[in-house]
């Protein structure tokens, strides 16, 4: 009798954590219950921004929130461990977008590089690295767009173009 199998998110979890390893990165994790602080006043979202707004995020009774993005994890990691840092964090996120593209709950990996001489051609090689090993091309091709991100600038949009020759969006990154 078959006794199941590894859940699909957890080994994509693991190859995840063992990539970023191997090109120098540590994991970081943190709470999923998240205070107003670690969210967004250390991140320096202002008491009126539109992401603090009842409509996208999950407030508790307490004042705590569901954790909207995976940056209060570089939050706790800076402040436990300073800098320099090489760093991502990892988990789940939660935000009140339920429509035909998006989900409550969702997972989201996040990195963070801070040291001298750090350039966009760190992070792109990074990226590279990343998705050549994730996807298991050898010689994979990537289109950087420009972009606008809020909280990093200057901003970058990936694509991969996939097999079939079509190109995959594939994340936003800055510095």
């Amino acid at each position: 009798i078959a006794l199941g199998t590894r859940h699909p998110l957890s080994l994509v979890r693991e190859q995840i954590i063992d990539i970023f390893a191997r090109v120098g990165f540590t994991v970081a994790e943190g709470p999923e219950v998240e205070d107003d602080n670690h969210v967004y006043s250390l991140l320096n979202f202002a008491p009126e921004h539109p992401a603090r707004d009842m409509q996208d995020t999950f407030f508790l009774s307490n004042g705590n929130v569901l954790r909207t993005q995976t940056s209060a994890i570089q939050i706790r990691a800076m402040e436990r461990d300073g800098v320099p840092i090489k760093m991502f964090g990892i988990g789940s996120t939660y935000r009140k977008e339920m429509d035909a593209t998006h989900s409550p709950m969702f997972h989201q990996i996040e990195g963070l590089y801070i040291d001298k001489n750090i350039t966009m051609t760190d992070l792109i090689a990074d990226i590279r690295a990343f998705l050549s090993r994730y996807f298991g091309f050898d010689d994979i091709e990537l289109r950087i767009r420009p972009s606008y991100f809020p909280f990093t600038d200057p901003s970058i949009e990936v694509d991969m173009k996939w097999k079939n020759g079509k190109w995959l969006e594939i994340m936003g990154a800055g510095m």
